[in-house]
């Protein structure tokens, strides 16, 4: 019988020298055609970056991935779900409470994925709310992604009590937008300021939206 003139164990070989290589890299390391090559990672098993336009090549028992399921060697980005569509669809379904455009963006170390969001938005593998003023995905269907709308509506509940003040500046607020409900939050704050009532602009914006307030409607909600 002919004995193959590349083995797997070449392609091994390549790998275990540099974790990451391109696809020039791989055959100039191991000296076989394209599709040699490729018949032998599909063999072993691989990924291909999420970045770069899946540019680089790893062998599947070489990532450490986290604990959202990635792995960086240098300026290479891998997942274990492989594609960046497929990743994002699965960091959103896993999350507790949704994420946004840019907490991914972090996650993942990229600049802008809010385009491939739109894309998934379209294919209805993802749904979005604006909350807080910007938008938050969610998982689809309907189930997961309640849950997850839930736990961020609560999340920004907490986060909006820890920022307000003591209850006596709040009544001495609520007070002030019943006396003058035509003011700005700034003009209150003045105001209050001048009987000695100190309280930030961030307080008021809290206590805002805490109650539910709409500064243009003054006690009226929104």
């Amino acid at each position: 019988m002919r004995t193959p003139l590349f083995e797997l164990q070449h392609v091994l070989d390549a790998f275990q020298r540099r974790k990451v290589l391109t696809k020039p890299e791989i055959l100039n390391s191991t000296g076989c055609s394209s599709m040699t090559a490729w018949r032998l990672l599909r063999r072993h098993g691989y990924f291909t970056s999420y970045n770069d336009n899946a540019r680089h090549y790893t062998l599947v028992d070489i990532p450490q991935f986290d604990e959202h399921g990635l792995w960086s060697h240098g300026p290479a980005r891998f997942s274990q779900w492989g594609a960046l569509t497929t990743t994002l669809v699965r960091l959103v379904e896993t999350s507790a409470a949704g994420l946004t455009a840019e907490q991914l963006e972090q996650l993942l170390q990229l600049s802008n994925v809010k385009p491939h969001l739109t894309r998934l938005i379209a294919k209805d593998l993802l749904v979005r709310e604006k909350m807080e003023g910007r938008f938050v995905y969610f998982a689809h269907p309907q189930t997961p992604g309640m849950k997850q709308r839930q736990r961020r509506q609560k999340d920004l509940r907490q986060a909006r009590a820890a920022q307000l003040p003591p209850l006596e500046q709040i009544i001495a607020l609520l007070v002030e937008i019943i006396r003058r409900p035509q003011n700005t939050p700034r003009q209150w704050a003045r105001q209050l300021s001048r009987h000695g009532v100190r309280i930030k602009m961030d307080e008021i914006q809290a206590v805002l939206e805490h109650y539910q307030i709409d500064p243009k409607k003054g006690l009226s909600t929104s």
